[in-house]
């Protein structure tokens, strides 16, 4: 049943989150220089494409490296703060607290034998990375489905930022079985119209969500997500928080919720092709520093 159940957790998470795959945190989203012209709200739908084509050629030609912290919070799961880095050769990431409880010397003596056997076998990390590439690659052809596919409206504005209300376009047709779910969502989109920028993404679902007609499982409707993202320098922009709430029922009638959230701060720059060890260097490094300063040392 587990596999089962994984299966349709990506099914969800592909379709959600490919409309804000922007924020994905493989998917750092480098700086694109803004159109020349001032920041319009006369044309919704217009600004609308021009932001997610800036959105996805960024991913396109982004090769920068970063090191950030995320606290993540998934069903009922235990709250993990993890540090986090990226590399020429895939993130490594090390735990650093459980339930807002900093590891104990053991567990942190366990987190660095598992770094270091990743360094040394980075073979799997490799794979993981490949088949992240290639989703992320289908995230982006879904993202730019996103224009056609919903109907925009003026909400209101405040300075460059500017909010969006949208609806499903009766007129479009879905191209593939992922883009499906754009009929039943609903929400509204805060972009940056000078930098023409996404911000801020809200949805609910609207009706309920069968795939493959029900057969391999469908979300419940009033599903809801948010997904923020923000400058966090060097021109680039990144995730900021996610919560993502769906109920709904997997293959054989396994009723299932899925509630996760996730936030991320302290973004660093790495250097350009950063090896593993190096990043493995700096994950130990930090860790010290960060117990360090909490325990008064």
């Amino acid at each position: 049943m587990r596999c089962e159940v994984q299966n349709f957790r990506f099914v969800l998470f592909n379709t959600i989150l490919t409309i804000v795959s922007v924020c994905l945190p493989l998917e750092v989203s480098a700086q694109v220089p803004p159109s020349i012209s001032s920041p319009s709200i006369e044309s919704p739908d217009a600004l609308v494409r021009e932001v997610i084509h800036n959105e996805v050629q960024a991913q396109s030609r982004d090769q920068s490296l970063w090191c950030y912290r995320e606290q993540q919070q998934e069903d009922a799961k235990p709250a993990r703060t993890l540090q986090v880095c990226q590399t020429k050769d895939g993130e490594l990431e090390r735990l650093v607290a459980l339930d807002g409880r900093e590891l104990t010397s053991l567990q942190a003596q366990v987190e660095d034998e598992r770094i270091q056997r990743v360094v040394s076998h980075p073979e799997q990390l490799r794979a993981k990375q490949k088949k992240e590439r290639e989703d992320g690659e289908q995230a982006r052809n879904l993202l730019a489905t996103l224009p056609d596919a919903f109907l925009f409206q003026c909400d209101h504005k405040s300075g460059n930022l500017v909010t969006l209300r949208f609806r499903p376009n009766p007129a479009f047709r879905p191209s593939t079985r992922s883009a499906q779910v754009f009929h039943h969502m609903e929400g509204t989109l805060v972009v940056d119209a000078e930098q023409k920028r996404l911000v801020e993404i809200n949805g609910r679902l609207t009706s309920e969500v069968k795939f493959l007609g029900g057969l391999l499982g469908h979300l419940d409707k009033d599903g809801t997500f948010c997904v923020k993202q923000q400058h966090v320098g060097e021109g680039h922009w990144d995730l900021r928080s996610m919560r993502i709430q769906m109920n709904g029922k997997a293959l054989f009638f396994k009723t299932i919720t899925v509630l996760e959230t996730k936030s991320v701060l302290d973004y660093q720059p790495l250097p350009r092709g950063a090896t593993l060890q190096q990043a493995a260097d700096f994950l130990r490094r930090d860790f010290d520093v960060h117990t360090a300063s909490s325990t008064g040392k």
